[in-house]
């Protein structure tokens, strides 16, 4: 097993903080590492170690919106509106079913045939950079075809669940207008639209403003942390430190003795309270 992308720290450095000197546990640590890691970035609501996002936001109308995992490090591209990127049918009309989904980080084709058999076929970003790219492994796939009609980052085609077209060609669209002035608060995460070059909508109100649509922006952005934060590697070393001591005793005790020997153990609440303050700056607010 290897450290997480989003681990908060090291093997070396909580053993440095448990006072350890074998590798006997390092393997175990590891573990307690990528979990409580999870855990901090799950009660936090947010991804903490830097790295990049695209995010569809609902902006309501309004001239700022929040991202999801601040602060900020840098912007590459903020765009709404939608245009025709391609157009994906099916190419055999004894299909039961051909359906084209677009999700986080794939296109996704499902074909049941007259049989009744599925098949399931994922096409990714990652290694279909663009919408032509795209196109191309939809016409080599069994039972569907696909037009281009702009080609645009795969990264940036809306998001949708799958949409038969076994009767109806599905269009798959992209953003259209990225050409606007805005101003970025890189620490809280906020967007602030300046101008839009080319503003969408009739009514005075709406001029200089998001869409107020579902998940009408989208915002592509290197996001969270290089340099972990003391709070939040503190946090991490404390409970991995109880977890890994916690293996050999009840944590329900909170005393024991040996003859005249007494001691007692920090209650509980007492200590979950402390971790929750080291964590609470970092706890995203809805």
């Amino acid at each position: 097993m290897t450290l997480a992308d989003n681990a908060l720290t090291t093997v070396e450095a909580v053993k440095t903080y448990m006072g350890i000197t074998s590798s006997t546990d390092d393997s175990l640590i590891e573990t307690l590492v990528n979990n409580v890691s999870d855990q901090i970035e799950n009660w936090c609501d947010r991804k903490l170690v830097s790295q990049t996002f695209s995010e569809y936001i609902d902006a309501r109308g309004t001239r700022s919106l929040l991202v999801e995992n601040p602060p900020i490090v840098s912007v590459d591209l903020i765009a709404y509106g939608a245009r025709d990127s391609m157009s994906v049918s099916s190419s055999d009309s004894t299909d039961l079913l051909a359906t084209v989904a677009v999700e986080e980080s794939q296109i996704r084709l499902v074909r049941t045939a007259s049989d009744g058999s599925t098949t399931t076929t994922n096409w990714a970003f990652a290694s279909n950079l663009t919408t032509s790219l795209l196109v191309t492994r939809i016409n080599s796939t069994t039972g569907f075809s696909a037009t281009l009609n702009y080609n645009a980052p795969s990264y940036t085609l809306h998001r949708m669940g799958g949409r038969n077209v076994v009767d109806a060609t599905a269009q798959l669209t992209v953003t259209s207008d990225d050409e606007n002035e805005y101003r970025v608060d890189y620490d809280r995460g906020l967007i602030h639209l300046r101008a839009d070059a080319f503003p969408r909508f009739a009514e005075k109100r709406f001029t200089n403003r998001f869409p107020d649509a579902f998940q009408s922006v989208y915002v592509r952005y290197v996001g969270g942390y290089s340099t972990i934060p003391n709070g939040l590697v503190q946090a991490a070393f404390e409970l991995i430190s109880d977890a890994f001591r916690g293996r050999d005793r009840d944590r329900n005790i909170s005393g024991e003795g040996v003859g005249d020997y007494n001691y007692s153990l920090r209650p509980m609440a007492e200590w979950h309270a402390s971790i929750l303050n080291l964590l609470a700056p970092y706890r995203r607010v809805r």
